[in-house]
């Protein structure tokens, strides 16, 4: 059974069992559900799909708070019906406001946050987004990755501020981390005077709104954009350096005329920081119709692009864990990533990897995946087995258990 909600144009699917035993009363938890007054990010993703998942299990009393507003149940994406006004103001706030008083802000919120977790009898607080707001009750925190110490020139330089300051105070205080990945959880042992048995690695999970879709299904989304399924190369990724796009492009560029009129390269995803020059690279590379770039995919169109795909190509030079290359092979698409960070450990042997300062090497990969109809059939379908293993539900039980292990230490 597939308990489903539709949260603002995202469906979240959670996998539903029999009913859990209720061994324990439910944890009374605060989420720092912010994130989700913004157009939706990873983070913002991590915590609809977390909560949702969450929520499912019944073994959370939860409690959400939109800056200064609360809500009692787990944090989700806000809808036609809800705060619209207040979700309105806040993207007017973070428009106009400079980001010094911002900063001062979330400090004066922080002793009034401490006064309603003591009143609402919040026995742990969850803060999904690196840096709690309080430490009036204990604390877990998720570190996503390390972005703003290896790659800080992809993010803004307060943020960067503000995570160099938090992070390492956020590290030492909370009573458990939680990391994305194997390769997060050594990046933060390394870096940081913290004992092993607080870090929990936690995969992420694939909706289950990415599977395989035959051309007719499809037909309707990709004939919108002018694509035909099964017929392009798609990469897909935050528009920002990190992502290694140029990449992809010098990489396309070098496969054979033939190929590249047979099967058009499609970029899509939403402007990242610091994305200027390479976003008019990929307008002007499209007013030439050597490129096909959609910009920001929408949530409901997302899963259709992907399984109208021939291929994903995804160079990221840094990633925390890698949603994108799970999603498309979960929709059956072949997979080209990059033998970077988190990548191999998220793929396994089910994709491509490639080196990432090699598009040479890249495109006779892409070249050799078109002429093979056997690799495309057999990654297809161990890209399914491997997605199958990433779900909603093992995070949020992997996450339960963590928010039991964390109130067991203090």
């Amino acid at each position: 059974m597939i308990d489903e909600a539709n949260r603002g144009g995202l469906r979240i699917d959670v996998a539903v069992s029999a009913p859990a035993a209720r061994v324990m009363a439910p944890l009374r938890i605060a989420f720092n559900a912010t994130p989700l007054l913004s157009p939706l990010t990873g983070i913002g993703n991590y915590i609809a799909h977390l909560g949702a998942a969450l929520a499912v299990t019944e073994q959370i009393d939860a409690f959400s708070f939109y800056g200064r507003r609360w809500r009692h149940e787990a944090p989700r994406p806000w809808v036609a019906g809800g705060p619209v006004e207040e979700r309105s103001r806040a993207r007017r706030f973070r428009h106009w406001v400079p980001s010094p008083v911002r900063t001062l802000l979330r400090y004066a919120w922080q002793p009034l946050l401490g006064g309603d977790l003591r009143r609402r009898r919040i026995c742990l607080y969850h803060e999904p987004n690196y840096v709690p707001l309080s430490y009036a009750v204990p604390v877990v925190i998720t570190i996503h990755d390390l972005s703003w110490l290896r790659y800080p020139k992809t993010l803004p330089a307060d943020r960067v501020r503000w995570l160099e300051r938090g992070v390492p105070r956020a590290i030492d205080r909370a009573a458990a981390i939680i990391v994305d990945s194997e390769f997060v959880r050594k990046e933060v042992l390394d870096t940081f005077a913290v004992a092993p048995e607080r870090v929990h690695a936690v995969h992420l999970g694939v909706s289950e709104t990415f599977y395989p879709r035959g051309a007719k299904d499809a037909a309707p989304v990709l004939s919108a954009h002018g694509l035909v399924h099964g017929q392009y190369v798609l990469a897909l990724s935050t528009i920002e350096p990190r992502k290694n796009l140029e990449h992809v492009l010098e990489a396309y560029g070098r496969l054979p005329e033939a190929l590249r009129a047979r099967h058009p390269l499609v970029v899509g995803g939403a402007k990242g920081w610091r994305a200027g020059r390479l976003e008019s690279t990929l307008r002007d590379l499209a007013r030439r119709g050597q490129i096909r770039f959609l910009g920001h995919v929408h949530a409901a169109e997302l899963p259709i692009i992907y399984a109208g795909a021939a291929a994903l190509v995804f160079p990221s030079r840094y990633e925390g864990f890698g949603l994108p290359p799970l999603e498309a092979m979960a929709a059956g698409v072949p997979v080209i990533v990059a033998n970077a960070a988190s990548l191999p450990e998220v793929v396994g042997d089910a994709a491509i990897m490639v080196d990432p300062d090699r598009p040479e090497e890249t495109a006779a990969r892409i070249e050799e995946l078109f002429g093979d109809a056997q690799l495309r059939a057999r990654l297809s379908a161990k890209g399914r087995a491997r997605a199958a293993i990433f779900t909603w539900s093992s995070c949020a039980a992997a996450t339960l258990a963590v928010y039991r292990l964390a109130l067991a230490r203090v």
